[in-house]
């Protein structure tokens, strides 16, 4: 693996690309766009926003290819997949390519509790049966979604007993993908989730997220109320040691060192007031950036220290 490798160019201008996918298939605004546009900007650094699946550019012209807005790849998985596959001999995508693809399956996380990562407990059904049985006792709340998922689509909170869950989940197996089911966190619909965002391994910024999903499948705006936080040393110690691991896991099974460019953690708290990691995102993750001034040069710093190596 070449992880680290730039191509040789003729010019001495740095190139950048942020990969992106068409207007239309977006979804929703980029909310970080603006923002990190005028902190790049400042920075006099040029970027130039490319679709990831357009066959027309050239990747291999750039110096830096970073992950930002792929927002259409869950449908179009296996694509993706390649372009992760063939952006991995140039050695310039951040996040690196291979870490990328681990991170696609969320079943990383059953990898990071294993190695000792406080995790939020998870089952992973793929089939009928195993359905069924991850659904069982009927009694409690449950969160059920795709091991590929981006945007809470296909993801619903149920009463195990519930016939939608159930149907969810045979939905999501009818599509190829296999279930996770996890348990519902009772803090989530009154405290929301907290997400720590890292540029180039040194935290950011933190903030607060309200509840995505509500009880009988609904999905819910938990962006509108986001509030900037500052972690308390027992969530920065879940954060540290989530990273920490990712990194090793990076060394040791998949043979990157290639440093992540940034990744967002995202924690739920138990009942007994433990927090537990929820997602650890590395492949495009909004940022939130407008919730603090100073997180958008951070980025810049972030990827200028990268193209200088």
């Amino acid at each position: 693996m070449n992880v680290g490798r730039r191509p040789t160019v003729q010019s001495t201008v740095v190139r950048i690309a942020f990969a992106t996918t068409a207007p239309e298939q977006l979804g929703h605004d980029d909310i970080d766009r603006p923002l990190y546009e005028a902190a790049f900007a400042r920075a006099e650094m040029d970027i130039d926003h490319c679709v990831w699946w357009d066959s027309d550019v050239r990747w291999d012209s750039y110096d830096l290819v970073v992950i930002r807005s792929t927002w259409d790849y869950v449908p179009r998985i296996d694509e993706y997949r390649q372009w992760l596959s063939s952006m991995d001999a140039f050695g310039t995508l951040r996040n690196p390519a291979s870490l990328v693809t681990w991170n696609l399956d969320k079943r990383y996380l059953m990898g990071l509790g294993s190695a000792g990562v406080p995790v939020i407990p998870t089952r992973v059904a793929s089939s009928s049966k195993e359905l069924i049985d991850c659904l069982s006792p009927g009694d409690q709340e449950v969160v059920v979604k795709p091991v590929v998922s981006a945007g809470s689509v296909d993801t619903g909170r149920f009463v195990a007993s519930d016939p939608n869950a159930t149907d969810l989940g045979r939905h999501i197996l009818r599509n190829g993908m296999s279930v996770m089911v996890q348990p519902a966190i009772r803090s989530v619909a009154t405290e929301g989730e907290i997400s720590a965002v890292l540029f180039g391994g040194r935290l950011s910024h933190a903030f607060r997220k309200g509840p995505m999903l509500a009880l009988g499948g609904e999905r819910l705006d938990g962006y509108k109320g986001l509030e900037a936080v500052v972690l308390t040393s027992e969530q920065d110690h879940v954060v540290r040691r989530a990273m920490e691991t990712v990194s090793r896991i990076a060394v040791d099974e998949l043979g990157v060192s290639a440093p992540l460019l940034y990744a967002r953690v995202d924690l739920v708290r138990l009942e007994d007031g433990r927090h537990v990691v929820l997602e650890v995102e590395l492949n495009e993750p909004s940022f939130f950036l407008t919730v603090d001034a100073d997180a958008a040069g951070r980025f810049a710093g972030a990827v200028q220290r990268e193209v200088d190596g």
